[in-house]
């Protein structure tokens, strides 16, 4: 399937409902990432990074480009467009923003604003070494297959929390951004 494809699918699955487990909290920390689709041999991938290894938050970790909204941004999706333009050096006029997914709060105290676009074919990136280690792809079909994904259990306050992880070439994806792709693939109903 391509990155068009992939984009009526969502269009078509647009819903109103809000997840039960998502509550708004005015102490949350307002982020937002951007979902970045590309073709590769006419099959839609998902534009990943890596964060570098020396950052004090999530070192290391597989990520999609995003962060922290700022004064200057109108609305967290300028966010998730800056963040997309400072990370991967990827302009505005080089993505096609086709809407987002319902607010992801985080265990960390963030809540996060999923925003998915089309990257224009043709369009280069390059990373920028003090945000992002590396930048990948990974093929919708890839993330889709949950025979790929394995539970990870671990524990907070004294609880056990299972997440969804699957390897990458560069590390384990796992964590908000597992989740957020996981609700993004779901939201797609996806043929396996």
């Amino acid at each position: 399937m391509n990155s068009q494809q992939i984009i009526a699918r969502f269009s078509l699955s647009q819903t109103t409902e809000r997840p039960a487990t998502i509550r708004f909290n005015a102490e949350k920390r307002a982020s937002a990432v951007m979902l970045p689709l590309l073709d590769v041999n006419d099959e839609a991938h998902l534009l990943l990074c890596k964060r570098p290894s020396y950052l004090l938050h999530h070192p290391g970790e597989i990520c999609l480009p995003g962060g922290k909204y700022e004064e200057q941004d109108d609305t967290l999706m300028h966010t998730a467009l800056r963040e997309l333009n400072e990370e991967l050096n990827i302009a505005t006029h080089q993505v096609t923003v086709h809407g987002k997914l319902h607010q992801y709060a985080t265990l960390t105290g963030f809540t996060i604003e999923p925003f998915v676009c089309v990257v224009s074919e043709g369009t280069t990136w390059q990373a920028d070494p003090n945000e992002v280690a590396a930048s990948f792809l990974m093929p919708l079909s890839y993330l889709s297959n949950q025979q790929n994904w394995q539970p990870l259990p671990f524990e907070r306050n004294g609880k056990t929390i299972t997440l969804q992880g699957l390897m990458t070439p560069h590390g384990l994806l796992w964590g908000a951004t597992a989740s957020i792709i996981n609700n993004f693939i779901k939201q797609l109903a996806l043929p396996v």
